[in-house]
């Protein structure tokens, strides 16, 4: 398939990666590494996406049971490779030169093992290697369409900082563009109107290229297009940036109570904050309020979630932000002042009454919603209160693909010459989160691999 409008340039890859977040990055690294001439291109005037916006903990299950009992909705074939390709990927980096920690934190967002790690230096390595080995790395590059000889992707065209029109002719095309969580007319299309009340979380340039590419070759989609991942924030906040993208995150969440703006429980807090999130943004007005005590925020609320993060008064910097707040030496006086924001009070006396017996008693369910057995009430004075509202860093749903990384369409055929990795991946993750970065270098890994497989100079040459 020819593009109908003239071109200013032609050039030759043998691969070219639509993205430089880590799932692109690490595609382009290891295309590079097994011998091909790679073009990495970036529609941004910087690289990296959102995961240069990361803490940079490269962390996912610790096992395959551990995948499937977190997220049973995700699909477990990727699930079950991504686990046992971890260690490798981990060695990778060690080896790399890159700071990877000694010591792993467990339990991350509840379930996950990781290692805290230099996201830039990771970053900058692979655009490294690409560069060593005779490819380029380009920012300011949008992808205008991917080039097709009938069902065979050949290449893509893209504009360049000049405005020009660039063909790029390749064996294959990795699709590593982040997911969709900026274009606000999928997220209504698979989330619902509340979507448009959504945070945007990320770098404003996942818009769903790499969907909307891989559909116009027939790919198929997957699963989990209506499940993200992101953090609670504050609410309302004055500003957004990326700066607050960490700070303004309320990871403390599942040490609280969360009620609705009917004031009533909705979730197991227990479950996490990224799983509460999600939980909120199908409230009235996709809203929440937290309500804990004091033990929580100087405890959980001001403890550092990931290394590096430094320990801060997460309710304080919400507050300082601009967030609808209520403070009270007492649960009753602290209720009294949560009602005056429109909320029923005596539901919410309600709720808390019966949240507090039945996590005193063991857990169980109190009007119709868990309590964990871990739950423990508001109980040291002061109390806090906390309006807050979900934000979106990337989408769980997008292109099916297989464990190579090979875009398949509805059939199950691969489309050959494309591939995927990262957030454009749909399936891995579903409600459940399996981690950002880990799952993107994998992936990114597999697409890289079976992307330079399609070069049709034999790759122990070196010669393109």
């Amino acid at each position: 398939m020819k593009h109908p409008l003239p071109v200013n340039e032609v050039r030759r890859a043998d691969v070219v990666v639509i993205g430089s977040g880590v799932s692109g990055s690490a595609a382009a690294m290891t295309a590079a590494r097994t011998g091909a001439k790679v073009a990495l291109l970036e529609k941004l005037d910087t690289f990296g996406g959102s995961a240069a916006l990361s803490a940079g903990m490269f962390w996912t299950a610790p096992s395959v049971e551990a995948f499937r009992a977190r997220i049973p909705l995700g699909n477990l074939e990727l699930g079950a490779k991504l686990v046992t390709d971890y260690e490798e990927a981990l060695a990778e980096l060690r080896a790399s030169g890159v700071r990877v920690a000694d010591e792993p934190q467990r339990d991350i967002m509840t379930f996950g093992i990781g290692y805290s790690t230099d996201i830039q230096g990771i970053l900058t390595w692979c655009r490294e290697q690409v560069i060593a080995t005779g490819g380029e790395a380009r920012t300011g590059n949008p992808i205008v369409e991917l080039l097709r000889d009938g069902r065979e992707v050949t290449g893509v065209v893209a504009r360049d900082g000049d405005g020009r029109l660039v063909r790029y002719d390749a064996a294959a095309v990795v699709l590593a563009s982040g997911g969709f969580q900026g274009a606000r007319d999928e997220l209504s299309r698979h989330i619902g109107p509340n979507a448009d009340r959504l945070l945007l979380r990320s770098n404003p340039g996942s818009v769903g290229d790499g969907l909307r590419l891989a559909r116009a070759t027939g790919a198929a989609g997957t699963t989990a297009m209506s499940t993200f991942y992101g953090h609670l924030i504050g609410y309302p906040v004055h500003r957004f940036e990326p700066s607050d993208f960490l700070p303004y995150s309320q990871y403390y969440s599942s040490s609280a109570v969360l009620m609705n703006l009917r004031g009533e429980r909705f979730a197991d807090e227990t479950q996490g904050d990224e799983l509460l999130n999600q939980a909120v943004t199908f409230q009235p007005e996709a809203r929440g309020v937290l309500i804990f005590d004091d033990h929580v925020r100087t405890t959980e609320g001001t403890e550092e979630p990931f290394p590096g993060l430094g320990t801060i008064d997460r309710y304080n910097v919400a507050v300082e932000a601009g967030a609808q707040h209520a403070e009270a030496m007492t649960l009753e006086e602290l209720l009294d002042a949560v009602a005056t924001w429109g909320i029923d009070g005596e539901r919410l006396r309600s709720t808390l009454t019966r949240y507090t017996e039945v996590a005193r008693a063991g857990g169980g369910v109190a009007h119709g919603v868990p309590v964990a057995t871990t739950a423990r009430p508001p109980q040291t004075g002061p109390f806090y209160a906390l309006m807050v509202q979900p934000s979106i860093t990337f989408t769980f749903g997008g292109v099916r693909t297989n464990t190579d990384g090979a875009v398949l369409d509805y059939d199950g055929r691969p489309v050959p010459g494309l591939f995927a990795a990262g957030a454009d991946i749909g399936g891995l993750s579903n409600y459940g989160y399996a981690g950002g970065l880990a799952p993107a270098y994998i992936t990114g890994r597999w697409a890289g691999r079976s992307a330079a497989a399609r070069c049709t100079v034999p790759l122990a040459t070196g010669e393109h």
